[in-house]
């Protein structure tokens, strides 16, 4: 639960395990008609994981009457866009055009451009985009990685380096590439997790073994579906 949003989920294999699902729906409405924060059913929707998923139907009141929940492929949780696959390529474009979207706010605003104006206003306003929760839907196609890259080409909007390629404008702005920026964010996150800073179990994320080299040497588990080896403990 959090301030305007509520979630919940069940691992759904039988007909009982549907049950316990749907009555666990019920008690949150009657949770929210105790305490008058009512859910509104036409805003409520089901999302299903899993190939083999059979699709169930759910159910919550309005106005008293029992209404089937709207089946959805793709939400945003958070922030973070996810479909029903486990891919985020919607979440990508999303990102992309909200960065576009900014870089054109900056040409039309700021008529002298140079490396220092630029900069800064890249890294203020549209960079944050371009990183929050990257450890949750870091791109791993080149197809997602060219879209995001293409977003960082605001090198260009500084008139002294638009005639440089690419890799020469962000050496003269001092800017790493993406790429670089999203594998650092999850090795700053290795890091939180082994060192305990984050208050999830690591063990079972980040499985460790102390018979190579040090105790922090991490394991690698096998993996059989490509959705898992983009997980981030296999990527």
């Amino acid at each position: 639960m959090y301030a305007d949003d509520t979630k919940i989920g069940r691992e759904v294999g039988t007909e009982e395990d549907r049950k316990i699902l749907q009555a666990n729906l019920h008690r949150i409405e009657q949770w929210s008609d105790e305490w008058q924060l009512k859910f509104n059913s036409k805003k409520c929707k089901v999302v299903h994981f899993g190939h083999d998923n059979n699709k169930a139907t759910y159910t919550m009141k309005n106005e008293g009457v029992e209404v089937p929940l709207e089946h959805s492929t793709e939400e945003k949780d958070l922030g973070v866009w996810t479909d029903d696959k486990l891919k985020f390529a919607g979440h990508v474009g999303q990102v992309m055009a909200k960065g576009s979207q900014l870089l054109g706010l900056i040409k039309r605003s700021f008529v002298h451009r140079d490396v220092d104006v630029i900069k800064k206003l890249y890294t203020a306003l549209v960079r944050p985009h371009l990183e929050y929760a990257n450890v949750v839907w870091h791109p791993r196609y080149k197809k997602e990685i060219k879209q995001l890259e293409r977003v960082q080409w605001a090198t260009k909007l500084v008139c002294s380096l638009q005639s440089l390629p690419y890799e020469s404008r962000l050496w003269q702005m001092e800017l790493p590439s993406l790429v670089y920026r999203h594998h650092r964010g999850d090795m700053t996150e290795v890091f939180k997790y082994l060192c305990g800073t984050c208050s999830v179990r690591s063990s079972g994320l980040l499985p460790t073994s102390a018979l190579r080299e040090h105790d922090h040497k991490l394991l690698k588990s096998h993996c059989r579906s490509h959705v898992r080896s983009s997980f981030f403990s296999y990527f």
